[in-house]
């Protein structure tokens, strides 16, 4: 009596190959966004965390907390490009700009460059006073100012502007790209 044979056939493997390929050909683009949307809430994430964080230890130390762009991670950027990073410290300072490396200031928390992502804020430094409430420099009205996170491969909603208002509070808006 003979075994029967088992295994496949080399027409069998080529249709479940060819079946996968196309399977993984229309997965791919899909795929990719995900990828973008993830990597995007992930950078929003990081501003809203530091603004968030920024707020707790104001309302913690019972003295003002300041957050200001930075290219160098030690001193405050005069514009509105966040691009670079930021800096959380304790400011001594209690009106005007912030001051990072002024007597009495101690440095909180640094964080790094978004690279692949350009964010331009309205303000160049906001402070956080101890009630937990918001400063910023004078110019514009309303009541909050916010923060717009771009990937440099915008598509469809992939923009994000962070919205930061005078009590302290912070939400995210999806965008446009535009």
């Amino acid at each position: 009596m003979r075994k029967p044979r088992t295994g496949f056939s080399l027409v069998e493997l080529l249709v479940t190959l060819a079946v996968a390929v196309i399977l993984v050909t229309a997965a791919t683009p899909s795929l990719l966004q995900f990828v973008r949307t993830n990597r995007l809430a992930a950078a929003s994430n990081e501003l809203v965390a530091a603004l968030q964080f920024a707020r707790a230890e104001a309302l913690r130390r019972g003295r003002p907390v300041g957050v200001c762009a930075s290219g160098d991670q030690s001193t405050c950027n005069a514009g509105g490009d966040w691009s670079g990073g930021w800096i959380v410290f304790q400011d001594a300072v209690v009106s005007g700009a912030p001051a990072p490396t002024a007597t009495g200031a101690e440095l909180v928390r640094v964080w790094q460059r978004l690279d692949g992502f350009t964010l331009g804020g309205q303000v160049a430094w906001l402070r956080f006073l101890p009630d937990g409430s918001v400063d910023w420099p004078a110019g514009g009205s309303g009541v909050e100012r916010y923060f717009d996170l771009r990937p440099q491969a915008c598509v469809g909603d992939g923009d994000r502007r962070i919205h930061v208002g005078r009590l302290g509070r912070v939400r995210t808006e999806k965008r446009a790209c535009g």
